[in-house]
């Protein structure tokens, strides 16, 4: 592998994804903490237009950094970073792919029903969300855990090699 600046591209990519990994487990908690449970503060007429604005600002700051991590947890399979054993690797990926999956099927269209026009928040719904959420919640942080040991083991071991 070339270096770049000490470290291998493969290092690289895992720094990045670590990091977005671990700003992706503050925001996860702060959307189950906070941000869902004002959802139920919004008045019924309101609440679409509301959802909709929501919807539209998460776009930048929790998709696309999702996304990255995403596309990182692939790409190390092929790139695996130096002391890495392969299973963290494809637990790693496996971690994304349960989150991707879970976001398409389960969590993203029930987000979008969570609500009706002419009654607003539809509680057995939210309920639902704030539920099966904390699963979502726990894949991400797991696979926030799981990229910052793989980082500090990577940096470990490349750091007792020079010495």
């Amino acid at each position: 592998m070339e270096r770049l600046e000490g470290m291998t591209r493969s290092q690289w990519l895992l720094s990045v994804t670590a990091l977005l990994a671990v700003y992706g487990v503050g925001q996860v908690w702060l959307v189950q903490l906070s941000s869902y449970h004002l959802w139920s503060y919004v008045g019924p007429h309101e609440f679409e237009a509301y959802h909709w604005a929501w919807w539209r600002s998460i776009w930048g700051p929790l998709m696309v950094p999702a996304g990255v991590v995403f596309i990182g947890a692939i790409l190390m399979l092929w790139v695996r970073p130096p002391g890495i054993p392969s299973w963290a690797v494809w637990l790693g990926f496996a971690l994304q792919m349960l989150i991707a999956l879970g976001t398409a099927i389960w969590w993203g269209p029930l987000m979008a029903r969570v609500s009706a026009p002419d009654t607003g928040l539809i509680a057995p719904l939210y309920r639902q969300l704030m539920l099966t959420h904390w699963l979502r919640v726990a894949l991400i942080t797991g696979y926030g855990l799981l990229a910052s040991w793989m980082l500090l083991t990577t940096l470990t071991a490349t750091s007792a090699s020079r010495s």
